[in-house]
């Protein structure tokens, strides 16, 4: 799909065709989300599919995880016109944190620090993959994710292609 190419009819999840698959081995993530976030209709829908659970919710602050958080965590928080907090990898902020331990998408060990004078509690979260840490975030927390339940299916085996 080029990025300027947008759907006559725009069903949940059509701009996901938008990124690309991973080219450079397992270090990588298996998607490459860089055209999505260029494509602005694709980027609206997709923020839009996200925050739609949360409709008519209380929401004080937007949190995002490195990276595609960072992203769309932003881009939700000026739809919604509220702060953003980044989560971050360890060892990036220099005030009081907490940390927690997580495996990421290629099963390294890492530490995710964010800032302890941001947020009180509450929580809610936005997935892609029905992986073991996000079925545990499922089961605690009010969710939203993008993908229509026919692909969820390819994310969770790391398999690109669209129909």
């Amino acid at each position: 799909m080029d990025l300027c190419h947008v759907p006559a009819t725009r069903e949940k999840g059509w701009y996901l065709a938008l990124m690309a698959p991973n080219v450079k081995g397992p270090n990588y993530a298996w998607l490459d989300p860089s055209r999505l976030y260029c494509h602005p209709q694709g980027l609206q829908d997709c923020v839009a599919d996200l925050l739609q659970p949360f409709q008519g919710d209380a929401i004080d602050m937007v949190a995002g995880i490195d990276a595609m958080g960072f992203i769309l965590g932003a881009a939700a928080a000026a739809t919604l016109r509220k702060g953003f907090l980044a989560i971050r990898k360890a060892g990036h902020l220099c005030v009081p944190t907490e940390a927690q331990p997580y495996s990421d998408y290629s099963g390294r060990q890492k530490l995710m620090e964010l800032r302890t004078d941001a947020i009180s509690p509450g929580v809610a979260a936005i997935c892609m993959e029905s992986s073991e840490g996000g079925k545990w975030i499922q089961e605690r927390y009010k969710c939203s994710h993008c993908v229509p339940p026919r692909l969820q299916p390819r994310f969770d085996q790391h398999q690109f292609g669209w129909d």
